[in-house]
């Protein structure tokens, strides 16, 4: 077995330029996210070149683990640079590994006819390459981590750095603002605000953007460790805010409203920040996963002193305002059938109850008040709709 081993491992040794080309083009082929990029490709080649050399003298050696190639780790940090995940990288492992057992043991079938040598040397040969890709991909990992975590950060750095400017700067002209964004800005925007796993802020973001129609890549820069801000080019047509949803586990987005320009860009965040601070202002009963300044604007606007407004929204109120569950049943009938402009059909085909229904959680309401609801309508859509974003915050 020993010596079937060794010479099958010198044999391929010599024969490494064909099946370096031949592992590549597998891998470009079953694993896209790899192919397209021909100086990705060339670092490919480099790294598989190096692992079956630094492999195949391992092999012979009796070695089964040890420092991968320094080419293979620069491939992971160059995949880490470009955003693409360490699962196809280690996809690529895995394929690599399954070929080279295969044409080890149609190698080995060659040069013998003997059944129990052909075993022993496939068990040593499936161990070792085990082992060696085992102990490698711990590495490729630690390294692909390493990178995106530093290229983050240090491009997080810079990128924050320029939208500051671009945001601060009255002085600055639009081809300046461009120029440094590497972004459109003559064009409507959507600002949005989140926070949660950075990286999957940036998948949602993305995803949002095609949702939404955008042609263009949005502008996604994290704001720090926990969170993004992000810039939407919009289609001709534009977009409706309160059309952004998301279910992503743990994420949260507060959106602005649509903006023009520069000036847009600058209106649109400061509105999505605006939000924001209406979504943190909630109880967590109250909090949802997106929180649209076209609903929470006026709120936001209010909400300057959290006790003042709380003893406004109960002066509106009065006992329409108590903190539970039948008041709160009362203030969404009557939020949702201002909304729909008094009708009392719309708001019961909203709310999913019968016409009548809606009709005496209206007299109910208005007992709870204390006068007619049309008595100050304005105030009351207004405190209904505190009442609606932040819950327990402005209650009695």
């Amino acid at each position: 077995m020993d010596d079937l081993v060794s010479r099958t491992a010198a044999a391929l040794t010599g024969e490494l330029t064909g099946l370096t080309d031949h592992l590549v083009e597998r891998m470009l082929h079953e694993i896209p996210e790899l192919d397209g990029d021909p100086e990705l490709a060339d670092l490919l080649r480099v790294s598989v070149a190096e692992n079956l050399r630094l492999g195949m003298a391992r092999f012979s050696a009796g070695e089964r683990r040890g420092e991968p190639p320094e080419a293979a780790l620069d491939y992971a940090r160059r995949l880490a640079q470009r955003g693409i995940p360490v699962s196809h990288l280690l996809r690529a492992y895995r394929l690599g590994q399954a070929e080279c057992q295969q044409l080890m043991i149609e190698a080995f079938a060659r040069g013998t006819d003997d059944p129990a040598a052909i075993v022993a040397a496939t068990v040593e040969f499936s161990a070792a390459t085990f082992a060696y890709i085992d102990g490698l991909s711990e590495q490729v990992v630690q390294a692909h981590a390493e990178e995106r975590r530093r290229w983050l950060q240090s491009r997080a750095a810079a990128r924050a750095a320029e939208v500051a400017t671009v945001l601060a700067g009255d002085a600055l002209e639009v081809g300046q603002a461009e120029r440094m964004l590497g972004y459109e800005l003559g064009r409507a925007h959507l600002g949005l605000v989140g926070w949660g796993d950075p990286e999957v802020l940036e998948r949602e973001v993305r995803r949002i953007a095609t949702d939404l129609g955008c042609v263009r890549e949005p502008l996604v820069v994290p704001s720090d460790a926990g969170g993004v801000w992000a810039w939407l080019p919009l289609p001709r047509d534009g977009a409706d805010p309160r059309s952004v949803r998301t279910s992503a586990a743990g994420i949260r987005l507060a959106v602005g409203s649509p903006g023009v320009g520069l000036a847009g860009f600058r209106a649109t965040h400061r509105q999505a920040l605006a939000a924001r601070a209406v979504a943190f202002a909630a109880d967590d009963d109250a909090r949802t996963q997106v929180t649209t300044y076209a609903d929470a604007g006026l709120v936001a606007l209010l909400r300057t002193d959290l006790g003042e407004l709380a003893g406004w929204v109960r002066e509106v109120l009065g006992d329409l305002a108590l903190d539970d569950e039948p008041h709160e049943r009362l203030r969404e009938s009557v939020r949702v059938l201002l909304a729909h402009g008094g009708s009392h059909t719309a708001a019961a085909a909203e709310l999913l109850v019968h016409r009548n229904t809606v009709l005496y959680r209206v007299r109910r309401a208005e007992e709870a008040r204390g006068r007619p609801l049309e008595d100050g309508r304005l105030d009351v859509e207004v405190a209904l709709l505190a009442c609606h974003l932040l819950g327990r915050r402005v209650l009695g």
